[in-house]
C-alpha cells in the first residue's frame, strides 16, 4: 500500500490521524515492511494477509486523512510457473 496525506490537511487533522493510528495499529495480517517517505508526505507499507476485506475495513479508518493506492502481489516463485505456462 502506498499512501499520501491529503492536500491541505491541518495540524489538528494530523493529530487526529495519529490517534486513529494509535487505535488501529499497522493493520490486519503480518507487517512485512513499512517505510516513510523522507519528504514526510506519506509512505509505503507491505502487509501479508489472506483477508482483503479486513484490509478494506482497516483502510476506511484513514480515508479522511490519506489517499491510498493498493497493489495486490504474489511471490515471484508462484508467478514464474504461471508465466511459463502462459508462454508455452
Amino acid at each position: 500500500m502506498e499512501y499520501t496525506m491529503k492536500p491541505h490537511i491541518s495540524k489538528a487533522e494530523m493529530v487526529e490521524a495519529m490517534g486513529v493510528w494509535d487505535e488501529h495499529g499497522e493493520g490486519p495480517g503480518e507487517l512485512v515492511a513499512h517505510w516513510q517517505r523522507l519528504e514526510g508526505n506519506g509512505g509505503v507499507k507491505v502487509l501479508q494477509t489472506d483477508d482483503p476485506e479486513a484490509v478494506y475495513r482497516y483502510n476506511l479508518n484513514f480515508t479522511p486523512f490519506l489517499t491510498m493506492k493498493l497493489t495486490s502481489v504474489i511471490n515471484v516463485d508462484s508467478a514464474v510457473p504461471q508465466i511459463m505456462d502462459y508462454l508455452s
